[in-house]
């Protein structure tokens, strides 16, 4: 099977998303926080994209369906409905590797996005776990997505507290 790797990008780390980087790779979970535009999300997943066949065999992606809007109802299947709040994930993997490349991740499973709700009774082996706007979770949701963790694998939350819409 092709190994994906991150190819050199533009976007130098900041002296702090070294450290981060550092201390990431060396701890099950690990929280990412910050004001907006410091690039959470970005090293996340920057981190788990280096990780992808060297260490871990996928990365897991999810994050709250939270909206301070209603936008109705949304037709389609899960993927469909999870596309919007997905798109800045996305974004920032087509930034690392490029379209093809986050195509080819998505096909083959090595990057999968999964709603909070399709977390329960699943096990995470052997992958990077990264939960997006981690702040709007509900403790009985992060005590949950936390024990998902399996076996190798390892959990980067990213989010700040600022910006929580939940109450």
């Amino acid at each position: 099977m092709a190994k994906y790797k991150v190819p050199k990008v533009t976007i130098p780390l900041c002296v702090e998303q070294i450290a981060a980087k550092e201390l990431v790779i060396t701890k099950p979970v690990s929280f990412l926080t910050g004001k907006p535009g410091t690039g959470k999300t970005w090293l996340a997943c920057h981190i788990a994209l280096s990780l992808l066949n060297v260490d871990k065999d996928k990365i897991i992606i999810t994050r709250p369906t939270v909206g301070t809007e209603d936008n109705g109802f949304i037709p389609g299947d899960i993927n469909e409905k999870l596309d919007p709040w997905m798109v800045p994930i996305r974004d920032n993997i087509r930034k690392l590797v490029g379209t093809e490349t986050l195509q080819k991740l998505e096909s083959d499973s090595k990057l999968q996005l999964v709603s909070l709700q399709h977390f329960r009774g699943r096990t995470f082996e052997n992958s990077v776990c990264i939960v997006d706007e981690f702040q709007n979770l509900k403790c009985k949701q992060l005590a949950m997505v936390i024990g998902r963790l399996g076996v190798n694998s390892m959990m980067i939350l990213c989010g700040d507290s600022r910006q929580i819409d939940v109450t």
